[in-house]
């Protein structure tokens, strides 16, 4: 008697072990299918390109289009649509009538950190759902080459001594990330940055034109722009906003750190979605980028653009969009450019 009754409650629980095991199996296949989106685009894809053809932004948006046609992501056309002008406000209102699309991209940079703070556009980045960032750019301070300013060391120098002395050229409208590119290290300098001369082009090109012409002292762009006039020798490049030195001819170029002025700056650029966009939706354009970001083909073109690879999710976009939100408000306020 005594020997049976272990066996029978063995045997009575066994049926109950296998229940377990199954209900555990099923909750593990239940927890593995969340992590792959289940929604998928229905109707044609936007990618909307607040910049005009040939620039950063520009190139990124092709790419992802690319990208996801060459992987056969979607059953639908992917077309890049061009929404320029006013500096971002017309494809940010743009955006912002398709909200809960699932089916709307928008190419966002650090303009639209700043565009609702300088009163442009009543709409910003908190009107949008992030998705995620792909890579940061950093910029270049140059002159031509037989400029005065001989050295990172001299432009600071003369900033220092007469801020309006020197000309500082950049695409868009004041207040931008390249405007903030400029006034940001000079302002950690000791320079006045309220007194800066400042001239909006239309491009970076045409700031680097008006540069060699001897119209503009300093054209502040994209490290990628100044390149092939660095190698012609019609271009000297003084400072670059890397935390460390770049690649190519970034090489021989100082960073403001190694000029004693502990700055660096970056814009980010990655892509963004209307408001109220459905989870699943983002879900499914986070695990896009997720997989463009490691694509060999993708990683062509931030190391032939000198761009430095910097996925983000959507929660690592959102804090650090907060963090230089406030970073580049404050120097703005300084500026004199936020909305009254």
């Amino acid at each position: 008697m005594a020997t049976g009754r272990p066996l029978q409650s063995g045997a009575r629980r066994l049926p109950m072990t296998i229940r377990l095991l199954a209900l555990c199996a099923a909750l593990f296949t239940f927890a593995a299918g969340a992590q792959t989106p289940t929604w998928k685009p229905t109707r044609p894809i936007e990618i909307v390109d607040p910049a005009a053809p040939g620039g950063s932004v520009d190139l990124m948006c092709r790419a992802l289009k690319k990208f996801i046609d060459d992987n056969k992501l979607v059953d639908v056309p992917v077309t890049v649509v061009y929404k320029t002008g006013a500096n971002g406000a017309i494809a940010l209102d743009y955006v912002n009538q398709h909200q809960g699309s699932g089916e709307t991209l928008f190419a966002i940079a650090h303009t639209f950190l700043t565009i609702g703070l300088t009163g442009e556009s009543k709409l910003d980045w908190r009107d949008l759902t992030l998705l995620g960032i792909l890579f940061k750019e950093f910029h270049v301070t140059g002159v031509r080459a037989d400029s005065p300013l001989k050295s990172g060391k001299d432009l600071i120098e003369q900033m220092r001594k007469d801020p309006a002395s020197i000309s500082y050229g950049f695409f868009g409208n004041r207040g931008n990330h390249l405007h903030l590119a400029a006034a940001i290290p000079l302002k950690a300098a000791g320079v006045d940055i309220r007194k800066m001369t400042t001239v909006p082009y239309r491009s970076g090109p045409e700031a680097i034109s008006a540069v060699l012409g001897g119209h503009l002292d300093v054209a502040l762009v994209s490290a990628v722009n100044t390149a092939a006039h660095v190698q012609a020798g019609k271009m000297r490049v003084l400072t670059q906003t890397t935390p460390q030195r770049g690649p190519g001819y970034l090489k021989d170029v100082p960073t403001w750190k190694e000029l004693g002025v502990n700055v660096d700056y970056a814009t980010a650029q990655g892509f963004t979605g209307p408001k109220n966009m459905r989870p699943e939706a983002v879900a499914f354009w986070e695990n896009v980028l997720a997989r463009m970001a490691k694509d060999p083909e993708w990683q062509k073109i931030l190391d032939r653009s000198l761009w430095a690879s910097a996925y983000m999710t959507s929660a690592e976009m959102r804090r650090y969009y907060e963090s230089e939100f406030e970073k580049l408000g404050s120097v703005l306020e300084e500026l004199g450019l936020t909305k009254k």
